[in-house]
């Protein structure tokens, strides 16, 4: 009865789960209901010889994962109850919906919303707006919690650092197309310190309530239909401390003086900007960008995750297509530095590059290729520090993919080739002249091959790769390889599957293999059931026992499934 109670909570509470947009203009032709996925029970049995069991001999699972929909509504849901866990659990739950009609979208419930990618940028909000475009007309807000209080654990002290709730605000204006378009936005959030208890941290454990104010524009300008421009830009004053003592008047600062009347600060406030703009030209068989990048150390919006800050760049990514569209290519080339400031010691330069062509030289065989180079060079600003900080290193990887297919009505040929040259190099020179090579170099090979049978229902296929890592004190090296085969009979009610892979390795003169092994039958009872059976057989001879390492020693584990489709 308790299980059932578990279920009822479950399905009452994904019930309201709308996580999708819903276009209110087409209600009138969905049906009003639907409900389709599947249910399957699984049991798994396991044996290990040379180490102890990973997992329990014998274990069930029975799972599913339905979806019911309700005039376009999409409610998915999800249960599992293993021999481990007989209850319910939903960890992640998030409800929200976004009904749409015409130039009208709503938003509640938790919603990730955009509007520039240095204000509200895609952080989960719980709470609720709207986004309106009549026309060229483009307006947006929305309100609600960033994040949820914390609490910290005052007997583990699991918790730390902790976090206060999180609410605000962010609003969008602008006009325009999706081409042509010009818009402010401002996001506006604080923590709610009085959201978690002071439990009289040390001063480096302690999480101080703070407040952000984003202020940013976008857009972007097609001109002469070939020609684009498009930019975005913001201004953070983000306050580390809201109950800070420190007073705004014992920091000089003019930006902050101008805005202490619209926004609350205090000595703990700063402000940092973030700029991007590109411009290019975009024609039929080629087209060039040219892109710049700046944002500040330090810059962060509340309104998003994550910032790269204290980054400087400039690139241009030309890209063609000639030859009738059989030769292609793009790639980009650029300079990159930090320490945008002057505030460190050292700035670290990079030229950054990467390019990648593909050619169709006739209808079986063509040919990829990809090149990227990144380099670092750190070199001392105004103060000068120890050579043993410089830091000067080239990283260059190149692949070539070769590929030959036949296609026919009766047999289909693939083979695709893979050869990887990476190498890092270190051009540092406090090591001595007299010094070991810090330099990285590696080589990967693959083939593979595959045989189809479209008519018999037959795929067959094979693959070797190997793979080689040198520097002055390693020397490793894996080659490997698999073959395996699936087959369709019985009228495409059964498939049969088998699979073998190896992997020798070698490593300063060690030698290790493993090799594993699967097979799978299933078959289709009828339209909604379906059974099926797997093995898998794994033997791992790491070959380190001298040394202390892992014993050799073998795994197998087998499953039998029987699964139930349904569609209302």
């Amino acid at each position: 009865m308790k299980t059932i109670h578990y279920w009822g909570i479950f399905m009452l509470l994904n019930l309201v789960q709308l996580v999708r947009a819903q276009d209110l203009t087409t209600i009138g032709d969905q049906k009003p209901f639907q409900f389709n996925g599947n249910i399957e029970a699984r049991g798994m049995f396991y044996r290990a010889s040379g180490i102890p069991n990973r997992m329990q001999p014998f274990t069930y699972l029975l799972s599913g994962s339905p979806t019911a929909t309700v005039y376009g509504w999409t409610v998915p849901m999800s249960f599992t109850i293993s021999k481990e866990n007989k209850s319910f659990q939903q960890p992640f739950n998030q409800y929200g919906m976004s009904p749409t009609y015409k130039w009208i979208t709503l938003h509640a419930g938790h919603r990730s919303v955009n509007f520039s990618p240095y204000t509200l940028a895609g952080h989960t909000m719980l709470g609720g707006g709207f986004e309106l475009n009549p026309g060229k007309i483009r307006v947006g807000f929305m309100y609600g919690r960033l994040n949820k209080a914390t609490v910290i654990d005052t007997a583990t002290q699991s918790l730390v650092p902790y976090a206060f709730t999180r609410k605000g605000f962010a609003a969008k204006l602008g006009y325009g197309t999706s081409d042509n378009y010009f818009d402010l936005s401002f996001l506006h959030a604080k923590d709610d310190s009085s959201s978690v208890a002071d439990f009289n941290l040390p001063d480096n454990e302690k999480v101080f309530a703070a407040a952000n104010s984003v202020l940013g524009y976008g857009g972007k300008l097609r001109l002469f239909r070939r020609f684009f421009f498009e930019s975005d830009g913001a201004i953070s004053l983000y306050t580390r401390d809201m109950n800070s003592p420190i007073h705004f008047d014992e920091i000089n600062d003019p930006t902050l003086e101008k805005l202490k009347n619209l926004i609350k600060v205090n000595g703990t406030t700063e402000w940092f900007l973030a700029f991007s703009a590109g411009i290019g030209y975009s024609a039929k068989n080629y087209g060039l960008k040219i892109s710049y990048r700046r944002i500040e150390p330090e810059f962060k919006s509340m309104g998003a995750y994550f910032f790269t800050n204290d980054v400087e760049n400039l690139t241009i990514s030309p890209n063609f297509t000639v030859w009738k569209g059989k030769l292609r290519g793009s790639g980009s080339f650029g300079i990159e530095q930090d320490n945008v400031n002057l505030q460190k010691t050292s700035t670290t330069k990079r030229i950054i590059g990467n390019a990648n062509v593909s050619a169709d030289f006739t209808e079986r065989f063509g040919i990829d290729a990809y090149f990227t180079n990144f380099s670092n060079n750190q070199r001392p600003n105004t103060l000068r520090f120890a050579d043993s900080l410089k830091i000067v290193q080239t990283t260059n990887n190149l692949s070539f993919m070769p590929r030959y297919t036949i296609f026919k009505e009766t047999v289909t040929h693939m083979i695709l080739g893979s050869v990887s040259m990476s190498e890092m190099n270190d051009y540092n020179s406090y090591y001595g002249a007299d010094a070991p090579s810090r330099n990285i170099s590696t080589m990967q090979y693959m083939m593979n091959y595959n045989i189809g049978f479209p008519q018999k229902m037959l795929n067959i296929y094979a693959s070797l790769n190997y793979s080689d890592l040198k520097s002055v004190d390693v020397k490793t090296s894996y080659a490997g390889g698999s073959i395996g085969a699936s087959y369709v009979f019985f009228d495409k009610k059964l498939l049969a599957s088998a699979n073998c892979t190896f992997m020798n390795g070698k490593n300063q003169g060690a030698n290790s293999l493993i090799v594993n092994g699967s097979g799978n039958i299933s078959y289709k009872i009828n339209k909604i059931q379906s059974i099926r059976t797997s093995l898998y057989w794994t033997k791992n001879n790491p070959g380190s026992t001298v040394t202390g390492g892992y014993p050799s020693f073998s795994e197998s584990r087998g499953e039998i499934a029987y699964q139930i489709n349904f569609g209302l």
